[in-house]
């Protein structure tokens, strides 16, 4: 598994990553408390990867690492944020400000980043050529919540011809909170959507089906490479990808330059992938929600809807994907009234929580996906172009401490060959888990048009995460979205063979169809026998006269 076998003149970074609520913070803190045993004359020091404990108080609703968690070693990342004050540090912003303080630094400093935040990380220590380190606001307007985010930083480029000129008028109105989205189908063809959103905010989104279809059919139209790269819900990355195109003056996505860039190791790393299987691990985090509830969460919450209303005006204009509103129990517990005397006894409060618990193992999930098709295959890059990056699976907890100090004991002596075989040690399932980094190409010139997918390498990032619509299971207005790589599976699945067999009915509308026809055959056939009654009754009525 070592990627160099040579020791490295880079310097020495520690990361450890894993989903909400594995442990990843008790490692990092062992880590750094191994040091005065291991190499006495260094010391640690931990670089938080979250994008929400970033903010100053909110430690329940953002699971912020207690002071006695952190046993005595420094973090930093911690408690640098005001909510409602100052904005939310976007990728390019926590890069920076984490390699100023890197620098800052001495060599006997271990840097151990730890966090939930994998784009951060990933972007941080395997960037891409075309990271934007920051998006400034117009002077004046950097502490302006309300100022809109992105604006158009030159004239639109050109669009084809025969675009639509619904989407034409859209792309030139997008960012701006009175938005005008096409007509919904079976209007007038000159009848145009009013705004997406009569609220103000400084991140304009699209909220209904409608207005998210739109946005991902104006990206269809003006870059169909990046378009098959995100679900057409997904509004965010949707909306991203159309800023991008602008700022680059349009055209689509060159994916043979994408594939060349690649991404190149900043430093001589060691990744703790601190792993639980999320049909284990569920129990705990709902054990931890209830914790978090009990401790104060909703006094949290209704903190928040205080700094939300005195920010936007209201708290129904608040931006719930800007900064800490994005936290999970804030959008679950929004029709909650608060403060309340007995806010548990609410009728509506088991539901919310349920939803807080279920946003929760989706965010587990979700964190898990972006590991194995985000920031592996990052590493894979990486290390096909020469990289010293090393990654291990533990399990959570003190299960997985020895092993993890061994390997960094190993690790310091800067020896790859001495590091012991990944996919062998650490967490059972090591092996599967990492058999992308197992896979080594021929060359550094041929891994550039490789990336990783669960079972094999295939050509190109974009062709990984391409998305197909599935013609069978789509309804009017909702097109069936599946990734690339789970089309095969699709194919398989209950919700496509039902849709297929039943016409896209469930079995009891089918059903139901069914009995329907039949009934009116049936009624037919009777209406047709009482009708050659009546002829016979006739004929013979006839031959009686004529005797």
């Amino acid at each position: 598994m070592s990627s160099n076998a040579g020791p490295s003149t880079q310097r020495q970074v520690v990361a450890v990553i894993g989903t909400t609520g594995v442990g990843k913070s008790n490692l990092a803190v062992t880590l750094c408390k191994s040091l005065s045993s291991l190499e006495p004359a260094r010391s640690g020091k931990v670089l938080s990867a979250d994008s929400m404990q970033l903010y100053k108080g909110m430690d329940l609703i953002t699971n912020k690492v207690t002071v006695e968690e952190q046993g005595g070693v420094e973090h930093w990342g911690l408690d640098v944020v005001q909510p409602g004050q100052e904005h939310s540090w976007e990728v390019g912003k926590w890069c920076s400000e984490a390699d100023q303080e890197l620098e800052r630094m001495p060599e006997s400093t271990l840097p151990v980043i730890c966090g939930g935040t994998h784009y951060f990380i990933q972007h941080f220590l395997f960037p891409p050529d075309d990271l934007s380190l920051d998006r400034n606001r117009e002077k004046g307007k950097e502490n302006d919540s309300l100022a809109i985010r992105w604006t158009p930083p030159r004239a639109m480029p050109s669009v084809p011809e025969d675009m639509n000129p619904h989407l034409r008028r859209l792309l030139e109105t997008f960012w701006l909170n009175d938005a005008v989205y096409p007509p919904v189908d079976g209007s007038a063809e000159d009848e145009e959507c009013g705004p997406g959103s009569t609220r103000l905010t400084s991140r304009p989104v699209a909220g209904t089906d409608h207005e998210l279809l739109s946005m991902w059919r104006l990206l269809e139209a003006v870059d169909p490479n990046d378009s098959v790269r995100w679900h057409w819900r997904d509004g965010r990355k949707v909306r991203r990808s159309i800023e991008r195109w602008w700022e680059r003056g349009g055209g689509e996505v060159d994916k043979s330059s994408e594939e060349r860039a690649g991404r190149t190791a900043r430093f001589r790393t060691l990744i703790f992938w601190v792993y639980e299987p999320l049909d284990s691990l569920r129990d705990r985090l709902d054990q931890r929600v209830d914790k978090m509830v009990k401790g104060g969460l909703l006094d949290e919450i209704a903190e928040l809807r205080e700094i939300a209303r005195r920010v936007y005006g209201s708290e129904e204009a608040t931006d719930l994907f800007e900064g800490i509103f994005q936290a999970i129990g804030y959008k679950e517990f929004a029709e909650l009234p608060l403060p309340q005397e007995s806010p548990f006894e609410n009728p509506e409060f088991q539901r919310m929580l349920t939803l807080m618990k279920l946003s929760t193992h989706r965010y587990a999930k979700s964190q898990i996906r972006w590991i194995t098709k985000q920031l592996l295959p990052a590493v894979h890059d990486a290390r096909s172009r020469g990289g010293d990056v090393h990654v291990y699976v533990v399990p959570g907890g003190a299960a997985g401490e020895p092993l993890a100090v061994e390997v960094l004991a190993a690790f310091l002596q800067g020896n790859g060959n001495e590091l012991p075989d990944a996919q062998k040690v650490g967490h059972p399932d090591a092996h599967t888990l990492l058999k992308i980094l197992a896979q080594e190409p021929a060359g550094v010139a041929d891994t550039a048009e490789y990336v990783a997918s669960e079972i094999e390498l295939t050509p190109s990032r974009q062709i990984l995460n391409a998305r197909r619509i599935c013609d069978t299971c789509s309804t009017p207005g909702k097109p069936f979205s599946v990734r690339g790589d789970d089309w095969d599976d699709h194919l398989k699945s209950k919700i496509h063979r039902r849709t297929t067999k039943y016409g896209g009915l469930s079995r009891e509308e089918f059903a139901q169809v069914q009995k329907a026809k039949g009934l009116a055959r049936k009624a037919a056939l009777e209406d047709e026998r009482a009708a050659e009654k009546d002829k016979d009754k006739e004929s013979m009525a006839t031959a009686s006269e004529n005797t």
